[in-house]
């Protein structure tokens, strides 16, 4: 059971931390139109498609990451944790853990990211890392979001204490009783 000293203590942290994203308008006034290349036609460059291809491809390789269930894999491994541990911690059902090894590049939702991150008891740096592998981070505007951050940084690992915790923030849980 969670204790009221540590609810104000994540309360506090909540305060501190919490940031409003706003973002500015993209666009100002009125559009306006570009000059076309010479020798273009409707603003089509005869090697565009080529160009955009290779630019994709360069970008993919130099920002690919290893893939989630790669890296759950060896994380558990890493921790010396069996299959069977690992998803009993994270409140993960067996047939998930499963289908997450055997699909090729699975992407899960975030709250499963996030409950396997936990039952591995990452630090932080860890943490942020595999949650980027599955394409999520953890962000200061999101209240969900610190009430994990505060959780990793006191070590408070049991997805009972850390629903209990998102609960008393008025945030949705982590994963069903």
């Amino acid at each position: 059971m969670v204790h009221e000293t540590l609810i104000a203590e994540l309360r506090e942290y909540i305060k501190k931390r919490y940031r409003l994203v706003s973002i500015p308008p993209i666009f100002k006034g009125k559009a306006k139109s570009l000059p076309l290349p010479s020798g273009t036609e409707r603003g089509i460059r005869p090697n565009a498609f080529g160009e955009a291809t290779e630019l994709l491809a360069s970008f993919v390789k130099q920002n690919q990451h290893e893939l989630f269930a790669f890296t759950l894999e060896r994380l558990r491994e890493g921790k010396g944790l069996k299959p069977a541990e690992l998803y009993k911690r994270a409140w993960i059902d067996k047939r998930l853990y499963s289908k997450l090894l055997t699909t090729g590049n699975y992407k899960p939702k975030k709250e499963t990211a996030i409950a396997f991150g936990l039952a591995l008891h990452l630090t932080i740096t860890e943490f942020n890392g595999f949650l980027k592998t599955a394409g999520f981070t953890l962000s200061d505007s999101s209240i969900s979001d610190l009430v994990i951050r505060f959780c990793i940084e006191h070590e408070l690992w049991d997805i009972a204490d850390v629903n209990a915790l998102l609960f008393e923030s008025g945030q949705k849980v982590l994963c069903r009783e």
